[in-house]
C-alpha cells in the first residue's frame, strides 16, 4: 500500500526536525489518532500564597540607592525635586536646601553636604511611609528638570573633561573612561591632562551598558523612577519653573546660576572639527556648538542610545513652548 501524504508529511517534518518517527506522537500515521487530548485547564491559582501578596513598595528599596537616595523633600512646603547631574543641578538643590532650613555657606559643596549627612532633606534620610504619603497627595508639587539629551551630554564633555580636567577632584567621575580609552590601570595626571576627544567620549559610551555610566552622562530616564510627577520643566524654561514654585509655596524665591559649562546658543560658533581635537587644542569650548561636536553619524547613534530621553525632552518643550526646529 503507497504511503499516504500524511505520512510523507510525517516522514518530511520528522526528517528536517532531527528526530525519529518514535520521538514523534503528535504527528498520526494513517488510521491512527492525533494523539493524547489535551489536559483542562486548571482552575486559578494565585501566585503568591495569602500571607506573601502584600509586598513593600518599590520605594522601600529604591529611596536608600543612587539616584533617588539624592531626591529631597521639604514636607512644610510638600515639595519634592528629583536632581538630575547636569540639569541646573547645583542650582536647585541650594535653592531646595534653603526652603528646608538648610543654608550651605559660599563655597561649601552641596552635593557633599547633603550626602554625607542626615538633614531630613533627601529620600535616604526618611522612612518609606513619609515617601509613600506624599506621593499620594494631591497638594504636593513633585517635579524633575529635564536637558537635551544632545546638550547635557556636550556640557559634561566640557565640564569634565576639558575645562576641570586638570583638578583631582574631577578625577573619580572621568576615571573608568580615561582608562578604558587608554587602555590602563591607574592613569597619571598627565593622562587626565591629555584628556581624550569628544568622539572618544561619546564612542565610550555607546559601548556600555547604560546602567553601568556615571550619573553625569547615564540617561536622565534612570532618575525617575518611583516617583509620581506634577511638574517636568525644560533647563532652558526656569522662568516657568520659579514662578510655578513661587505660586506653591506663596513666596518669591530665586534661582541661583551655577556651574554654567557653556554659552547661550547666540553666542556659540561652529567648528566642524571639534570632535576630533583634543581638550587642549579646543579654542574655548564653552562657545561652540552643539553642531560642533555631534558630526550627523555621530549624532544618530547617540540618539538612538538616549532615545527615551529624546522623547520625553520633545514632549516636554512641547508643553512648555521650547520647541525649535533644530532638535
Amino acid at each position: 500500500m503507497a504511503t499516504s501524504w500524511i505520512g510523507k508529511l510525517r516522514d518530511s517534518l520528522t526528517s528536517a526536525s532531527g528526530t525519529s518517527p518514535a520521538d514523534d506522537s503528535l504527528i498520526a500515521r494513517d488510521g491512527e489518532s492525533a494523539g493524547p487530548a489535551l489536559d483542562t485547564p486548571k482552575p486559578f491559582a494565585p501566585r503568591y500564597p495569602k500571607g506573601e501578596r502584600a509586598k513593600p513598595p518599590f520605594i522601600d528599596w529604591s529611596r536608600t540607592r543612587s539616584p533617588t537616595a539624592q531626591a529631597m523633600i521639604v514636607d512644610q512646603l510638600k515639595l519634592i525635586y528629583l536632581p538630575i547631574a547636569k540639569n541646573a543641578c547645583s542650582s536647585t538643590k541650594r535653592l531646595v536646601a534653603s526652603l528646608g532650613g538648610l543654608t550651605p555657606e559660599n563655597g561649601q559643596d552641596i552635593h557633599y553636604m547633603l550626602d554625607k549627612n542626615n538633614t531630613g532633606l533627601q529620600f535616604k534620610d526618611r522612612k518609606t511611609e513619609d515617601l509613600t504619603r506624599a506621593f499620594a497627595a494631591r497638594d504636593w508639587m513633585r517635579f524633575i528638570i529635564f536637558r537635551d539629551p544632545m546638550d547635557r551630554l556636550v556640557s559634561a564633555y566640557v565640564e569634565k573633561f576639558v575645562n576641570n580636567r586638570t583638578y583631582p577632584d574631577q578625577w573619580a567621575t572621568c576615571r573608568h573612561v580615561i582608562e578604558t580609552v587608554f587602555e590602563k590601570r591607574d592613569p597619571t595626571p598627565e593622562d587626565y591632562a591629555h584628556g581624550v576627544t569628544f568622539r572618544e567620549f561619546a564612542e565610550y559610551i555607546l559601548a556600555h551598558d547604560p546602567q553601568q555610566l556615571d550619573s553625569h552622562w547615564q540617561p536622565q530616564t534612570f532618575y525617575m523612577g518611583h516617583v509620581p510627577l506634577t511638574h517636568m520643566y525644560d533647563v532652558k524654561a526656569l522662568d516657568q519653573f520659579e514662578q510655578d514654585l513661587r505660586d506653591h509655596i506663596g513666596a518669591d524665591i530665586t534661582l541661583p546660576r551655577m556651574n554654567v559649562s557653556r554659552e547661550t546658543e547666540t553666542d556659540l560658533t561652529d567648528l566642524p572639527t571639534a570632535v576630533d581635537l583634543l581638550p587642549a587644542d579646543l579654542p574655548d569650548a564653552k562657545s561652540l556648538s552643539l553642531h560642533s561636536f555631534l558630526p550627523e553619524d555621530l549624532r544618530a547613534r547617540l540618539m538612538e542610545f538616549y532615545a527615551a530621553d529624546v522623547s520625553i525632552y520633545r514632549q516636554i518643550q512641547r508643553a512648555s513652548g521650547t520647541a525649535t526646529d533644530a532638535k
